[in-house]
């Protein structure tokens, strides 16, 4: 959509509305939820549809930036910023974690598998307390490319945006590159094949949570823990290989 004036009508604002909410349900399918019991998908959508309605009336055509880029970004912070207010890292949290990766440590320097199962009898928790630990581990993975800057004159820019230039490449980083991507392959040929699979429709086939535990005729929560757990593999694959 190419906006030459901003100063859409009530018809237009709603035109805009009715348009964009298939975006509002698709960025929310795409966010992980560490606590689905505190903020569900729902509560995404809403808080998704008010970052949708400011986009529509804050929008600036002078700046360089699309309409849709400008919703994409006023909607997923919105969802992000909903999930923050509920998931903030308490200190007990913050002690969980760093007990988490103390036992991650000690497990890989006893040579055994860092698994659930493994973690939670040597920190001498439950597992379900171990995927909780992990869901903030993760959560905190998620948003921190997400985080707003601001530069002098107050526009706003995400972090990711902000890392590195997309127009001179360096040499080194482009080796370095290279050198990740063939250890990542490597790394995920040794995964199990459901994890592969999982990671595939996620990641390439680009699937949601919900359409891929219909596949696995599973929860979607269970999906979740599931993607995290290959993750946490995969990380520790890859800790092991340097």
């Amino acid at each position: 959509m190419t906006v030459a004036k901003w100063g859409p009508t009530g018809a237009e604002r709603e035109q805009m509305l009715q348009s964009f909410l298939p975006l509002v349900g698709r960025i929310a399918a795409r966010i992980y939820i560490p606590n689905p019991a505190v903020i569900d998908k729902e509560d995404l959508i809403s808080q998704g549809v008010i970052g949708l309605l400011e986009a529509i009336e804050k929008y600036n055509p002078d700046r360089d930036v699309s309409f849709e880029s400008f919703v994409y970004r006023r909607v997923h912070g919105a969802m992000i910023d909903s999930i923050r207010a509920v998931s903030f890292s308490t200190r007990t949290v913050n002690d969980r974690v760093k007990q988490y990766r103390e036992a991650e440590d000690r497990l890989m320097a006893a040579g055994e598998s860092v698994t659930e199962e493994n973690v939670a009898k040597l920190m001498g928790l439950s597992l379900t307390q171990v995927r909780d630990i992990l869901g903030h581990i993760f959560f905190r993975a998620v948003v921190s490319l997400d985080k707003v800057l601001y530069s002098d004159d107050g526009d706003e820019c995400a972090a990711l945006e902000a890392i590195g230039s997309h127009t001179s490449p360096n040499p080194a980083q482009i080796l370095e590159e290279a050198e990740l991507r063939a250890g990542l392959v490597a790394a995920l040929e040794t995964l199990a094949l459901r994890d592969r699979q999982l990671l595939n429709m996620y990641y390439v086939e680009e699937m949601t949570l919900k359409e891929i535990a219909a596949v696995f005729e599973v929860t979607e929560g269970r999906v979740s823990q599931l993607h995290a757990r290959a993750l946490l593999r995969l990380r520790n694959i890859l800790r092991q290989g340097r």
